[in-house]
């Protein structure tokens, strides 16, 4: 399936080989760290008017439903790869645990509550209808139907989350804004992912003569969504990290340098949690942390370049020594043909004598056949003449 450039993969993609692993190892790193470093940033606002009571109810349901989302999700994913015989499917439930928990993570943690609403039920819709428009064989084969209930409990528990946390009106006017988003969205034609629909809600609400609520809240407010927005952005992280983990374990299970890479991934995957903490109490020192991190990544990488390296300099090896081999059968098979072959002269040297001496034997036959047997009817036809000659000369028989 070709990936969009904020989609979530949820296909069957094949193993990866060495150099590919090391490429998109090093991309997660980097984007993992952007991001990381991005949740520091925020600015807090001025104003002294508090959150209305609906707004901030809004907030916290919409994020407490987020939380039970991505538990809903990661229990559905270890349970289809668990079930799942294939490998390859395995990689695709953690691939969709890691990139739906983040997507969903994008939608609700939205500083607009009823933005952060709108985008979550959209992403929940999209997520069903993907899910009923792909084959099973494009999703996760015979443990599809795991996800596709997963997915239609959260669209469910999303439409009556909004049911009941907006009035009548508000709730007609966003269920009409996520059906519209959808039909100009459709799951089809990419696979779902996190809607920022900020602008296009405030424009909506516009069209219908109403106003959206900008209001951000009082300072502590503020502090208090901008903490809650990195400690939810910070577990996200740290889940993807060891899902992230799982997924190379996976690809990696006939390496001989899975110890020591699982290892290093330890090391990183405590690296980013004591990054958790600090980001949380001591921002300050984080870039301290990002470095050590980077630099346990260098080393990791630096470990799969060697373990490439080294593969390759034992199949040369093997390539050699099997050329090597080969030069020595063909020369011995060559050796054997010439022994065959002095062999075979030989013998028909030493037959030679044997066969001129039946030829001469055949040939004195011949000769004394061809003269012998005349002469010998000759003489013998002499002397019968001979003997009548005398018998009659006996006889006194007249000569005839």
């Amino acid at each position: 399936m070709t990936p969009t450039p904020s989609g979530i993969h949820f296909a069957n993609h094949p193993d990866m080989n060495r150099p590919h692993l090391a490429a998109t190892l090093a991309a997660l790193l980097a984007g993992l760290a952007l991001t990381s470093c991005s949740l520091l940033k925020f600015t807090i606002s001025s104003g002294d008017e508090p959150l209305p009571k609906e707004q901030m109810r809004l907030r916290t349901m919409t994020r407490g439903f987020y939380y039970d989302l991505t538990n809903e999700v990661a229990r559905t994913a270890d349970s289809i790869a668990a079930a799942a015989p294939r490998t390859s499917t395995k990689l695709a439930a953690i691939r969709w645990k890691i990139d739906a928990t983040r997507a969903a993570s994008s939608a609700a943690l939205q500083t607009l509550p009823e933005v952060a609403l709108a985008d979550t039920w959209i992403f929940c819709r999209s997520m069903e209808r993907y899910f009923d428009a792909q084959p099973d064989s494009l999703l996760f084969d015979a443990q599809t139907p795991l996800a596709r209930d997963a997915a239609a409990r959260l669209a469910r528990r999303a439409r009556r989350l909004a049911e009941e946390l907006l009035s009548g009106e508000r709730y007609e006017l966003m269920e009409r804004f996520v059906d519209r988003y959808l039909e100009l969205n459709p799951p089809e034609k990419g696979e779902p992912a996190a809607a920022d629909t900020s602008l296009a809600w405030i424009e909506f609400l516009e069209a219908n003569g109403l106003e959206a609520d900008l209001a951000t809240g009082t300072v502590a407010e503020v502090l208090a969504d901008a903490s809650d927005k990195v400690s939810g952005q910070s577990r996200q992280l740290v889940n993807s990290v060891g899902w992230s983990k799982q997924m190379l374990e996976l690809r990696m299970e006939q390496d001989s340098l899975r110890t020591r890479l699982g290892a290093q991934l330890d090391s990183l995957e405590r690296g980013f949690e004591r990054l958790v903490v600090v980001a949380e109490h001591m921002p300050e020192i984080s870039d301290h942390l990002l470095e050590e991190i980077r630099a346990q990544a260098t080393q990791l990488i630096r470990t799969l370049n060697y373990s490439v390296d080294n593969a390759f300099m034992q199949f040369d090896g093997q390539r050699t020594a099997l050329e090597h081999y080969i030069t020595t059968e063909r020369q011995a098979v060559i050796d054997q043909l010439h022994r065959a072959a002095e062999e075979t002269v030989q013998t028909a040297l030493d037959a030679v004598p044997g066969m001129i001496g039946r030829i001469v034997f055949y040939v004195v036959a011949g000769l004394v056949v061809l003269l012998g047997l005349p002469f010998l009817a000759g003489f013998w036809l002499g002397g019968l003449r001979q003997k009548l000659r005398h018998a009659r000369e006996k006889t006194g028989a007249p000569r005839q």
